[in-house]
Formats: structure tokens, sequence, C-alpha cells
């Protein structure tokens, strides 16, 4: 897990205890935000599953080398789609995070509504 991805978990860690509040309409765009922006790394990484161009060099066997080696920077170990593939994971944790902010938001609000209705005077 990266230093972000870490960051994120532990953020909506403080969320979910009520640590971290976030406005209930800031927390659903943001999360709205992140929704949007994870179906463009979806569809980014499906593109780059299509981007396979070890024949497009030739037959020759450097040409196949070479093809190898844009597949290996597309689909490899360390290459675009596993890059992507992190992104995702971080701004899943990301809406995680804005989403339980929001909930948390509304639940502290509503304790503290309940408070005020049991002092005298309250509402």
């Amino acid at each position: 897990m990266s230093n972000q991805q870490t960051l994120f978990a532990q953020l909506a860690q403080e969320a979910e205890s009520g640590h971290l509040l976030l406005q209930p309409d800031a927390a659903a765009t943001c999360a709205a935000a992140c929704t949007n922006f994870l179906d463009v790394l979806v569809e980014l990484k499906h593109r780059a599953n299509t981007l396979l161009c070890k024949e497009a060099f030739g037959h020759l066997p450097s040409a196949q080398a070479l093809g190898q080696k844009f597949d290996d920077k597309a689909i490899g170990p360390g290459g675009f789609t596993e890059v992507l593939q992190q992104h995702i994971d971080t701004v899943t944790r990301m809406k995680y995070l804005f989403e339980a902010a929001g909930k948390a938001y509304v639940e502290t609000e509503g304790e503290n509504a309940r408070a005020f209705t049991v002092i005298p005077g309250g509402r």
C-alpha cells in the first residue's frame, strides 16, 4: 500500500470514528467526482489492455523484442495498467473517505440535536 493509500485509509478510519467530518453536500460532491474519475481510470485500463504491439514491428527477433518492450510498458509488471490500478485503488479509498466523513457529519449533527432537546429550554 502506498503512502497516499495509507493516508486515505487512516483518514477514513478517523471519519468512521467521528473525528473527521465533512459537510454532506461537500462530501457528496467529492464522492461523485471520485466516481466519475474512477470511470475514466477503469476505461483507460481497459483500453491499455488493447495496446499490444508485439507483432507491429515485424517478424524479426529484434522487432519482436522491441514490440515486447512496448507491451511490457503497457501491461507488464510496473506497466501502465499496474499504475492505473494503483490510482484506482487510491481514488476508491478517497471516495470511501468522503462518504464516511459526510456520514460522520450527519451522525454528529443528529447526536448534537438530540443532546440539545434534553436541555431545559431546548427545542
